[in-house]
């Protein structure tokens, strides 16, 4: 199962580069924008998808935010005239506190007339949406059906008591990507025998002197798409390069000094006898077709 989402978020992840490579943004990400096919369902490596939904998808250079231009879309708003005359304090002062939190974030790092910066935001803002992806596809699709765990209650979680701050204290559209795997781990409403999206992502991980370390997993990888600066995130292609997408596929990675448990006795003696008897079964059928 783990196999199969990822396998299906990297034929995703790839369309998306594709995307930004012609300068283009897709501005709509979401589970319904995967197409996925495969030729057999149980075998991951088998499954390839592709980007739909492409509605919202706008020509990055010349991006503009909506609450640049008036509500006819005819002229600029009050925040845009200040914005692009080089006026922060004017921006601020037009518009502090109605904005979202993503267009907050751009009108202060946007560059009056810049338009190479704006899409630099838009392609950032890409990959927050796919990382809000990854993770929902990873923990919904073994979460246990009708326990209460829904898309809409792990959006209410990062976009509230996991939202991560800047370093001045201001909370940003990021996510608190440690401290929501601390919570998650003990949400046994997100695993399917046993085994979760929670182990799934902890694919590429290590145990070292007792720690957890997730630069290689996938929380390491959503740790950058949902950075809290949109600076700090990978663009499409640096994230396909990620050591996560080509990590073995295991529930809890093993200790990395631990030695493999020692066989019982009864155990071992059990199998050596049923391997013998399954090879005189062997020789006897052999000696009859002879």
């Amino acid at each position: 199962r783990g196999r199969f989402v990822r396998e299906a978020l990297r034929g995703a992840l790839a369309g998306l580069a594709a995307l930004h490579a012609v300068g283009l943004l897709h501005q709509g990400l979401s589970p319904a924008a995967v197409l996925v096919s495969s030729e057999d369902d149980r075998v991951g490596e088998k499954v390839s998808s592709s980007l739909q939904e492409l509605g919202y998808a706008r020509d990055a250079p010349s991006l503009y935010p909506a609450f640049y231009v008036n509500t006819e879309g005819s002229a600029l708003s009050a925040v845009g005239e200040a914005v692009e005359s080089g006026d922060r304090g004017g921006a601020v002062e037009a518009d502090p506190l109605d904005l979202g939190l993503a267009e907050r974030a751009l009108r202060r790092t946007t560059r009056p007339g810049d338009p190479e910066e704006r899409a630099r935001y838009g392609r950032a803002d890409d990959m927050r949406e796919f990382g809000l992806l990854l993770l929902t596809c990873f923990l919904l699709s073994s979460a246990q059906p009708n326990a209460g765990f829904d898309a809409l209650r792990l959006r209410t979680l990062t976009d509230g008591p996991f939202a991560a701050s800047d370093d001045d204290g201001m909370k940003t559209d990021g996510v608190d990507v440690a401290a929501l795997r601390s919570f998650l781990v003990d949400e046994e409403a997100l695993r399917i025998g046993g085994v979760g999206g929670v182990e799934m992502l902890d694919a590429g991980g290590a145990r070292l002197g007792g720690e957890f370390v997730t630069q290689s997993s996938g929380w390491g990888l959503l740790s950058r798409l949902l950075a809290p600066a949109w600076e700090d995130r990978p663009d499409a292609a640096e994230a396909l390069s990620h050591p996560f997408w080509t990590a073995a596929m295991s529930p809890e990675p093993p200790p990395a000094d631990a030695a493999p448990p020692a066989e019982k006795g009864d155990d071992r003696e059990q199998r050596i006898a049923a391997l013998e008897e399954e090879l005189r079964r062997l020789a006897k059928r052999n000696g009859e077709e002879g």
